[in-house]
């Protein structure tokens, strides 16, 4: 039976001035707060609702799964799910639940429009996009275990396996036919491929699947427009990310730089792009291989090994001394979004030590860079040593990786 508001609030007046007991009022028992992954085991195993419910299925297992843990607690988790299935209570709640409320501020800001919430995944999609994960997840292992001072990049393999598994489910004619949770299955996993290869064709079928979406009048702002616009920058692809952005209000506030290329199509060899932070401008210049010795740095942000090295070089004058000797080439990954930010702070601070950015993966592919920070000795153009990571020990072997130039 449903009562008025006012009907029950006078009710309530009634029964608490009629109390003459002392007695405290019953409390609400504490929120659970997992802490361990066989907490969360335990916890789901019981049967009693917990905030997770609040996602899809779907959602709900790719949370749990990708939940990473260490002694103490949290390690890592995916926020897609979380950005697109849930409101602002539920996703506090759910942070709460992880003991992760101090990622609120930041993934609420994502809220943008309604939850998203589409058909379930047919069984076959959704076998073929937690087999690409897992494939990815142990590439990344394997790539991480040959050096854990450094953030391996760069996964061909995994661009393989995906074409595998979706190549033949990608064609206009087979799209129309997929129910919308496929559709955002099919995304996430050509964004998976194109995270380390953006100039691949995976970002081609990034665009296809979100045109379908866009065609099918699925809001795309929770995630799917954020991972579009990335892949369009790491792959270069200013112009198509500037028209892409000016389409959707909720990417306004990304300032795509103005690209300048005084080089042309016709040039060969390395090249780069000098950014003005004042014009937010990049201009592409030639980085061609000089005779002689040549030592290629590699950092990124959001990498807290680059951050590391560039922190020691940026103290030390001696070692700086010792690389402009060896004729330092410093840039960002080339298979990453370039980051303006990183490079104008650093470009400020250190104008005779500049960071650029690679115009294109494939010019510096000879290179060879699967992990930043990572340094390359090069001599008459062609690498004869390398090191990769940045540990305790990183500047005494960056100095005998100079040493060897001798």
């Amino acid at each position: 039976m449903n009562f008025p508001a006012q009907h029950l609030l006078f009710c309530l007046c009634c029964q608490l001035a009629s109390c003459t007991s002392a007695e405290p009022l019953s409390t609400a028992p504490a929120p659970l707060i997992v802490h361990t992954q066989e907490a969360l085991g335990a916890a789901l195993a019981s049967g009693k609702p917990t905030p997770l419910d609040a996602l899809t299925p779907d959602g709900k297992r790719q949370v749990v799964r990708q939940l990473r843990w260490k002694e103490n607690g949290l390690a890592g988790f995916s926020t897609t799910p979380l950005v697109r299935e849930l409101d602002h209570g539920q996703l506090a709640a759910v942070l709460s639940f992880l003991d992760a409320s101090a990622y609120l501020p930041m993934l609420e800001k994502k809220l943008v429009g309604p939850p998203l919430r589409l058909s379930a995944l047919s069984s076959q999609t959704a076998q073929d996009l937690q087999s690409l994960r897992q494939f990815a997840n142990a590439d990344a292992t394997r790539r991480a275990a040959a050096s854990v001072t450094a953030t391996g990049i760069g996964a061909p393999a995994v661009l393989r396996r995906y074409q595998q598994l979706f190549a033949n489910r990608l064609n206009p004619s087979m799209l129309s036919a997929e129910p919308s949770g496929n559709l955002v299955a099919l995304f996430d996993a050509a964004s998976l491929a194109a995270n380390d290869n953006p100039a691949s064709s995976a970002t081609d079928d990034m665009l296809r699947l979100h045109h379908e979406l866009t065609a099918r009048a699925i809001d795309t702002r929770r995630t799917l427009d954020d991972a579009m616009l990335y892949a369009l920058l790491a792959a270069r692809r200013f112009a198509k990310a500037q028209a892409f952005a000016a389409m959707r209000p909720d990417l306004a506030e990304i300032a795509i730089p103005q690209v300048v290329d005084s080089l042309g199509p016709a040039f060969a060899g390395r090249s780069a792009f000098a950014y003005d932070a004042k014009h937010n401008t990049l201009t592409r210049v030639a980085m061609l291989s000089r005779s002689g010795t040549e030592l290629v740095m590699v950092v990124d942000a959001g990498c807290h090994h680059s951050a590391n090295a560039l922190q020691a070089l940026q103290a030390d004058p001696e070692l700086q001394r010792r690389l402009r000797q060896v004729h330092l080439v410093l840039v960002t990954a080339p298979n990453a979004p370039i980051d303006t930010h990183l490079i104008r702070e650093w470009n400020g601070a250190n104008p005779s030590m500049p960071i650029h950015a690679p115009y294109s993966a494939a010019q510096w592919e000879s290179i060879g860079v699967t992990g930043i920070p990572s340094f390359h000795l090069l001599r008459n153009g062609k690498v004869v040593d390398r090191r990769t990571g940045w540990s305790d020990n990183g500047k005494a072997n960056l100095l005998k990786l100079i040493d060897a130039a001798k």
